[in-house]
């Protein structure tokens, strides 16, 4: 991928689980990465594990869900190699939560996380890359964007305690519902500027079982298992095992089935393709 290289590519959320994959494999595919993201350390710990030169990768330490620190973002990763080609937006935010209990504060976290910073960060991105004629976008949604959760006939995401309602992700499933239609009409928007816009929707993906642990540790929440609730941790094993089976392809995703779609709508190859989006599950969504 001789074209691709030197080419500087934002990737937000690359510390870890997915970001973290694409960010490595856009670095091994010769692009220059921005990582962004709230933790250094766990950026840092990505450029150290790609095998690539570090001066290849900056670091930029920053919470998405404010504008000026979304701006200071873009101005930076400009002003480091002159030119900005491509943005990733990876970052994102989930709770599975009784359907009853669903908060308002959780509901515009996550919306302003997952939704307005990928659209106002796409919005900045496009101010540089018009200049030049060319650009690339990808966003990454979700299946939970397109269909609805299944309960895969397990009674602890059909009930909770208090009788609170089934267990969901609603403010997620709209944001990424909501990102898939930017991802359409920023495409019929940019494209008169050679900028193209798309989207690698994944299914459910397991991660290192040592960042599991590491996510766990600072509080997050993971893709399949609520923290606060002690019946998720306990049936982890039986929801992962109902995935697979429900699967075409019988085995959850690997942060590398995400990447490598990533790499290519970034690539010289992708561009005639946007306003698409990959579905990347193995064949979930497809029964």
């Amino acid at each position: 991928m001789d074209e691709e290289k030197n080419r500087t590519v934002i990737v937000t959320g690359g510390g870890t689980g997915i970001g973290r994959g694409i960010a490595r494999r856009l670095l091994r595919d010769g692009f220059l990465c921005v990582l962004a993201g709230p933790d250094e350390s766990f950026l840092v710990e990505t450029v150290q594990n790609s095998g690539v030169d570090a001066e290849r990768a900056l670091v930029v330490m920053t919470d998405l869900r404010d504008p000026d620190e979304r701006e200071e973002l873009v101005q930076r990763a400009v002003e480091w190699r002159g030119r900005l080609f491509g943005l990733v937006n990876n970052a994102g935010v989930t709770r599975l939560t009784p359907l009853l209990d669903e908060s308002v504060e959780e509901w515009r976290n996550t919306i302003t996380t997952n939704l307005e910073a990928c659209f106002f960060l796409a919005q900045l991105t496009v101010g540089h890359m018009r200049k030049h004629g060319e650009g690339r976008i990808v966003n990454i949604g979700s299946i939970h964007g397109l269909v609805g959760r299944d309960p895969l006939g397990l009674d602890v995401l059909e009930t909770s305690p208090g009788d609170r309602g089934p267990i969901r992700e609603s403010a997620y499933a709209a944001s990424k519902g909501g990102l898939l239609q930017i991802t359409r009409d920023l495409a019929t928007a940019v494209g008169r500027w050679g900028i193209t816009v798309n989207a690698v929707s994944p299914g459910f993906v397991s991660h290192p079982e040592e960042e599991k642990r590491r996510r766990l540790a600072a509080g997050e929440q993971s893709g399949l298992v609520g923290k606060s609730d002690p019946r998720m941790i306990e049936a982890r094993e039986q929801i992962s095992e109902r995935i697979q089976a429900r699967v075409p392809l019988r085995r959850l995703g690997r942060v590398e089935d995400v990447a490598g779609p990533v790499s290519f709508l970034m690539s010289c190859d992708a561009s005639y393709l946007t306003g698409t989006n990959i579905v990347a599950d193995g064949g979930f969504s497809a029964w």
